[in-house]
């Protein structure tokens, strides 16, 4: 029988605290929802296209590990495309980075009016330092509103650097009618694809000679090839971009019609471009990464 009881006490021990935490978890998740219904009542509305409740992670795994960068996102005072707060909401913004690295936020105040439903805030990343393969830095963003109801969204971003080479991000919001496609390119040399002068066929000329050469000869370097397809019954290619004088491509038949819906065109060593696709369906926001965790444009890139 003292065996017994022995065993009882330990086990009540044992039991107490989960019964405790799991009252709790219970409790806050009571307290939680009761809040959403209460502000839904009053058809208050606070969400973001990036920022969630529930902290979401945004790992980018192709970080160059250099250079400035900005994060971009809206704040919104609706529940989907046909519920909106009728009021004026305003909230206050935060973003935590690490030591070696300055985040600026462009505004850490502001109104999300109910005349537009929505605010965008931008984060310009800057870090101070050369971050090397496989390091990474932490972004962690928060908003909260401050009348006249209280609610808090977060998100993190993880930024990883991989293998030097190149990268790409798509940058878009809900309702724009186009989205633009960007490409960096941390590779700071070409390889010579047709001899010239004094460089032979598979030669490599750093940047600061290549900057050095005529037209011509730059059309004769290639740093990288960058290849990238669509469905142009989602998206339609800007055919003004510079980038058409200098690529190849490919066409689909979409109602009688010839679209563009595949490019292959080569990189300047240390270069960036910017491609405007034009959205068939302007509502969408095709951000990547961020919104979706795959990307509307298949790209990939290889050596000449």
């Amino acid at each position: 029988m003292k065996r017994l009881r022995k065993y009882l006490i330990v086990l009540i021990i044992l039991v107490t605290p989960l019964f405790l935490y799991g009252t709790y978890t219970f409790a806050k998740y009571v307290t939680e929802k009761f809040f959403s219904y209460y502000t839904n009542s009053k058809n208050f509305y606070f969400t973001s296209n990036i920022l969630k409740e529930d902290n979401p992670l945004y790992q980018i795994n192709n970080w160059v590990g250099i250079g400035q960068f900005t994060i971009n996102f809206d704040l919104l005072s609706s529940k989907n495309e046909y519920v909106h707060t009728d009021y004026d909401i305003t909230y206050e913004a935060s973003v935590t980075c690490p030591s070696d690295v300055i985040c600026d936020l462009d505004k850490p105040t502001g109104t999300i009016h109910a005349t537009t439903h929505s605010d965008t805030l931008q984060i310009t990343v800057a870090p101070q330092r050369l971050y090397t393969e496989g390091q990474k830095i932490t972004i962690q963003i928060r908003a909260k509103t401050t009348s006249p109801y209280v609610k808090e969204l977060y998100a993190k971003y993880e930024y990883v650097v991989g293998k030097t080479g190149v990268t790409y991000e798509i940058e878009d919001n809900a309702n724009s009618p186009y989205l633009l496609l960007k490409i960096t390119n941390a590779i700071n040399y070409c390889t010579v694809i047709q001899a010239f002068g004094e460089h032979n066929l598979r030669d490599a000329i750093d940047v600061d000679n290549y900057m050095q050469l005529s037209q011509t000869d730059k059309a004769k370097c290639v740093s990288q090839y960058a290849n990238f397809g669509f469905d142009p019954n989602m998206l339609l290619l800007d055919t003004t971009s510079e980038v058409i004088k200098k690529a190849t491509y490919g066409t689909s038949n979409v109602n009688g019609r010839n679209y563009v819906n595949y490019m292959r065109f080569p990189l300047d060593p240390l270069s960036s471009v910017a491609i405007k696709f034009y959205k068939n369906n302007p509502s969408e926001n095709y951000t990547y990464p961020g919104v979706y965790s795959w990307s509307v444009i298949w790209i990939n890139f290889q050596e000449p």
